[in-house]
């Protein structure tokens, strides 16, 4: 089977989107490219139904970088045509979904549902068929905790690797990419205990070093043109650097320049503003938005391996 292009992130795991229900599990999901057969109208609310499947059980959706995936497989099982008026097309199909690691190729579990639909063209039977995927379906409950508990069991088993990665990325001063790694390990597996005091320490190097590049960068174009279009683009820069950041104190002064001068061109208010300290940070929170960015942000390179499992 065909290889699809994902992000350059599999290798690290998931990149972690709200933590809320979830204890960090992400899961994405992929439409493999032997059901393009599939009219695109329904392929697109296929791909919607695999996001609420991953959503309403418990689980982050994270389509672009997870390491994770849920895949579909159809076969259409009958196909009529009626000689009725309007001519109405009838189909009924079976859908296969599979849970596993994408990267590794291991598949962690599947179950099938048979669907029926009926419309007055294929793209409408297919819409009518899809439609009736019950994301609380007992079967599919069934067979998305399972494959959480296989995810949990990944992070465990290759704790110490995942580890030493993020290690070597720290070590090498690709922060963003460590927090990446280390932010994706689920609160409910025995490897975040190893590693959540990790986490904070990480964050601050890592917006240390974003407030400098920043301030510096701000500085230099505040230096060169003390114009409106200067002082926006500085107050743009400034206003991205977190206030718990080393440099913050100049920061603060960098602004308060501008914002004088600014008012002195034009006589009105800045537009840009700094962000407020929050005395109640959820600062591992703020490391996976950091390391969710990044993650983005990077080329797609890796590939899906899917092979065998349908």
């Amino acid at each position: 089977m065909k290889n699809i292009i994902v992000s350059f992130f599999l290798f690290c795991g998931m990149v972690l989107l709200a933590q809320d229900n979830n204890n960090g599990i992400t899961l994405g999901s992929y439409i493999p490219p032997q059901i393009e057969g599939i009219p695109a109208y329904a392929k697109n609310m296929l791909a919607n139904k695999l996001g609420r499947i991953i959503t309403e059980n418990g689980i982050a959706n994270n389509s672009q970088s997870s390491r994770f995936i849920i895949t579909p497989n159809i076969t259409v099982l009958n196909k009529n045509i009626t000689g009725t008026a309007p001519v109405m097309t009838a189909l009924v199909l079976d859908l296969t979904l599979y849970i596993g690691d994408g990267v590794a190729g291991n598949l962690f579990s599947s179950t099938s549902l048979q669907l029926k639909g009926v419309g007055t063209n294929e793209n409408k039977a297919y819409i009518s068929a899809i439609k009736r995927i019950n994301p609380k379906n007992k079967e599919i409950e069934s067979f998305i905790s399972s494959s959480k508990q296989k995810i949990i069991d990944y992070y465990n088993a290759n704790c110490n690797s995942i580890v030493n990665r993020a290690q070597t990325l720290e070590y090498n001063n690709e922060l963003e990419e460590a927090l990446l790694i280390l932010t994706s390990i689920p609160e409910v597996s025995s490897c975040y205990n190893s590693v959540k005091s990790k986490i904070k320490p990480l964050y601050q190097k890592a917006i240390d070093r974003d407030c400098t590049i920043k301030f510096n960068e701000a500085s230099a174009i505040w230096a060169a043109n003390q114009d409106i279009d200067a002082a926006n683009s500085a107050g743009l820069l400034l206003s991205g650097i977190e206030p718990s950041s080393a440099c913050f104190s100049q920061v603060k002064t960098l602004y308060g320049q501008i914002e004088e001068r600014v008012k002195d061109l034009q006589d009105r208010d800045w537009n840009y503003s700094l962000k407020e300290l929050e005395v109640e940070a959820d600062i591992v929170q703020a490391a996976r938005d950091i390391g969710l960015a990044y993650g983005e942000n990077q080329p797609e390179s890796v590939s899906y391996n899917v092979r065998g499992w349908y």
